[in-house]
């Protein structure tokens, strides 16, 4: 599972530095180019977001699906695996029933197309993990130091590509930063199953949800 993340106790400014420095130094050296496809990546869907939004979602899709194997590397987490699929369902289930009774709004189905079904699916939910998590996550780790920085590189994407590049602004824009959270489970579930499928599963009706109740 690689390095676990130390937590040391910090006393000055300065240990604050030297502790992000010497994170922001590792992450560098292990990511072997995955964060410079991030960048470029994030930028693209940025610009495609503000001068040509009617294609975003495909092309978006095809870089993240496109991206590992530019840079040569494996996604193993596509590979059937039961019981991820069933830890993505019953945390499916417990989460979004939570989440249900927090914004306390029914879900209104008349909000829910078979289009938005398919796009959320096959352009969003599953590029998406195929990059954060079976990319990002495998060449930074999957352990807590991995799943905290791809967690934080899932928002900040959203925040730039939705605020800058989508128009947000005020609370709506702040609110694209929460996407730490979800990413936070995605990140545990990948590393304890291997397989991105629970995650999948997971990342759509997480967005199937919030679609059908407007939101927070």
């Amino acid at each position: 599972m690689g390095n676990k993340l130390r937590f040391q106790s910090l006393g000055s400014i300065g240990d604050y530095v030297a502790v992000a420095y010497k994170l922001t130094k590792d992450t560098i050296k292990v990511t072997d180019g995955s964060i410079v496809a991030y960048v470029i990546v994030i930028f693209v869907i940025t610009l495609l977001r503000r001068f040509l939004p009617s294609f975003v979602l495909p092309i978006a899709a095809i870089l993240f699906f496109l991206a590992p194997y530019l840079m040569k590397s494996k996604v193993t987490g596509l590979k059937w695996n039961l019981r991820g699929v069933l830890l993505g369902l019953v945390v499916s289930v417990i989460i979004l029933s939570i989440y249900l009774v927090i914004v306390n709004k029914p879900i209104k189905l008349g909000k829910i197309s078979y289009t938005l079904l398919i796009l959320q699916l096959f352009l969003v939910s599953l590029p998406e993990e195929v990059f954060f998590r079976g990319y990002l996550q495998e060449k930074i780790g999957n352990n807590l130091k991995g799943i905290l920085i791809v967690s934080s590189l899932f928002a900040i994407g959203h925040f730039v590509t939705l605020c800058l590049g989508g128009g947000y602004v005020g609370v709506g824009c702040m609110k694209t930063l929460l996407t730490f959270f979800p990413s936070i489970v995605m990140g545990y579930m990948y590393a304890k199953t291997g397989t991105l499928w629970g995650n999948v599963i997971f990342h759509f009706l997480a967005n199937v949800v919030y679609e059908g109740t407007g939101g927070l």
